[in-house]
């Protein structure tokens, strides 16, 4: 009997999501990941025509991929274009998970493009959209898919890795909203930190200039306020003897507090 049911409710999970696949046809786009159903609206994830082809040109860019929402009365709507850069890109997974402070869980997107020869990155460039549902349809959360933000991993002079961007995979982002850092941008506040190690500081407002890092750095046991945090980046205030310190670091350098 447990093997009837069981083969009951595989068959039935297989039907919906074909179901579900045959809406998203419907948009008359060829598919780029297979659609997720979040509370009763449909996730669509699908090709858009990004590049057109020049005369003299062998071929066209590569499309780009967009999420496409169909709502419970059917209507459809374009949610959100993911990054493009000219080259190919693809969604690498896409899963619910629990945020604090949502009533409902949010859809978590992992997309990367092939790294265009003109930028300094050596591995794919990666990002992280979070899209909620907001008065039954689905939004991009732009707080949250900040703090994920995009990246790419780097290099020094001498090839050593740099800056890994520290969202590839499901994993790391299920423990990111666990850290305090996420749960602080989550909540709009600051949160105190002690660095673990010697870390250069980077310039920057809105974000780091991550290609030019200052001559000036934080050593381990210094206490410093995180202000703000983007792709495995954090912004940092500490001070000094005769001022205040605002710049970024890398957060894998701080150890958060408890409190």
């Amino acid at each position: 009997m447990v093997k009837v049911l069981s083969a009951i409710l595989i068959l039935t999970s297989i039907t919906t999501a074909a179901a579900s696949d045959r809406e998203c046809d419907d948009l008359g786009l060829k598919q780029a990941f297979s659609s997720i159903n979040v509370q009763g609206v449909m996730a669509c994830f699908l090709y858009t025509e990004a590049g057109v082809q020049q005369e003299g040109q062998l071929s066209r860019d590569p499309d780009g991929v967009s999420v496409y929402s169909i709502s419970k009365s059917g209507k459809s709507a374009l949610v959100y274009e993911f990054p493009y850069a000219g080259t190919k890109g693809e969604i690498n997974d896409v899963f619910l998970l629990s945020v604090d402070g949502a009533r409902d869980d949010m859809l978590f997107v992992i997309h990367s493009v092939e790294t265009p020869r003109s930028w300094d990155t050596v591995s794919d460039v990666y990002d992280v959209s979070v899209i909620g549902l907001q008065d039954g349809a689905l939004v991009q959360d732009r707080k949250l898919s900040r703090f994920f933000d995009l990246g790419g991993d780097l290099v020094d002079a001498q090839g050593a890795p740099s800056y890994i961007y520290p969202y590839k995979n499901r994993k790391f982002v299920e423990d990111a909203i666990r850290s305090p850092a996420f749960q602080a941008v989550n909540s709009s506040a600051s949160i105190k930190g002690t660095i673990k190690e010697k870390t250069f500081l980077y310039g920057g407002d809105a974000e780091p200039t991550m290609q030019d890092p200052s001559k000036m750095y934080l050593i381990k046991g210094d206490q410093i306020t995180v202000e703000d945090s983007m792709a495995g980046w954090c912004k940092v205030s500490y001070a000094a003897k005769t001022k205040l310190i605002t710049m970024w670091v890398q957060c894998k350098s701080i150890v958060f507090s408890k409190n």
